[in-house]
């Protein structure tokens, strides 16, 4: 066996296993497995293989610059983690450790069925984080059974309202100070001089334009300045569909006017809506929630999204809960599913 990383050259071999695996995924679409797992060092995925050479699995490695308590931490985020054999899972998590030194392994989000096998590993579950809809659920992950995308689409529809229903619900107050302008690039004075929140994401410029490069081919990110009182205060990006949007990543230097300007965004981006659509963030900042729930946002079915660590920073303390983390839920793969922009829906 051997476990090496994935390569253009490389892509036919893993059509085989996807194949197998009969699901709907995001591996199985050239575009964007070349662009995240083969364009920077940063992001990677492993490929288990057999003595023959064929593909038994396989584990994404993405390494992102955190800070916690104002201090820079690697975390070491994982995606596609596929098996088909016994015992490969466990091989790539311990490869992807010893390959990425100094690094902490994290979850966010993950099958009811991948987190029974990560808590086998030993992985701590950190509870908080909220997953939240406006208008309804919608299906983050493809491969649902055709009826559950039926009742997704029909709750959105008869029960949703169109995005422009929603203005109302700022506040006067909150738009003479709050304001957002649509940017097509990452610069340095988008990102806070400063932060409210214990632990958040923390990219550099360059990395923004990679993981969120608003000119993809497969999948449509918008980012929005924040500012108050006329000063940049912040940025969100939206990663949007004629179906849903997402709150793909955000930060500010003050969470009730980052939430405020994430609102502001959503209702750019929906302004001209004709149907209802679906929109959906992460929160466990209690003062942010409070924002959107009055805005109408509504926890989602499965209520806290899964989250956890395989070994908790030394510096870590979670006694006091994350409420004073920012956690966004286009992390990793997660906002990268399929259908893509470019391919036919899922049927």
């Amino acid at each position: 066996m051997a476990i090496v990383e994935y390569t253009p050259e490389r892509f036919g071999d893993l059509q085989e296993m996807v194949a197998r695996l009969g699901a709907h995924m995001n591996l199985a679409h050239r575009p964007f497995l070349d662009y995240y797992y083969a364009s920077r060092s940063w992001c990677k995925l492993y490929l288990y293989l057999s003595d023959s050479g064929r593909v038994l699995g396989t584990l994404g490695r993405e390494l992102l610059r955190v800070e916690l308590d104002s201090r820079e931490i690697t975390i070491r985020i994982g995606s596609n983690w596929y098996s088909l054999q016994p015992g490969v899972g466990g091989q790539l998590t311990k490869f992807s450790a010893e390959a990425n030194p100094g690094s902490y392994g994290m979850t966010l989000m993950a099958s009811r069925k991948a987190v029974q096998v990560l808590r086998h590993y030993g992985w701590v579950p950190v509870a908080g984080v909220t997953g939240y809809f406006l208008n309804g659920p919608c299906s983050l992950y493809p491969g649902n059974s055709w009826w559950k995308r039926g009742a997704n689409f029909t709750i959105r529809h008869l029960a949703g309202k169109r995005i422009p229903a929603f203005a109302s619900r700022i506040p006067p107050e909150v738009r003479a100070r709050i304001t957002v302008c649509e940017e097509h690039s990452y610069t340095e004075d988008l990102l806070p001089r400063r932060s409210p929140f214990r632990f958040r994401f923390a990219p550099t410029v360059e990395y923004l334009g990679w993981r969120y490069n608003p000119s993809l081919s497969f999948l449509r990110y918008r980012l929005f300045r924040i500012l108050a009182d006329g000063a940049t205060t912040g940025y969100v990006i939206l990663n949007e569909s004629s179906q849903h949007m997402i709150v793909a990543q955000c930060d500010g230097e003050e969470a009730v006017s980052l939430a405020w300007g994430i609102l502001l965004a959503i209702l750019r981006v929906g302004a001209k809506d004709k149907s209802p659509r679906t929109v959906f963030l992460s929160c466990c900042h209690p003062e942010m929630r409070k924002v959107f729930e009055q805005f109408g946002f509504r926890p989602g079915p499965r209520g806290e999204i899964p989250f956890g660590f395989h070994k908790l920073p030394p510096q870590l303390d979670l006694s006091s809960g994350i409420s004073s983390w920012l956690v966004n839920y286009d992390w990793s793969d997660n906002g990268l599913q399929a259908p893509f922009l470019d391919q036919p829906a899922v049927p």
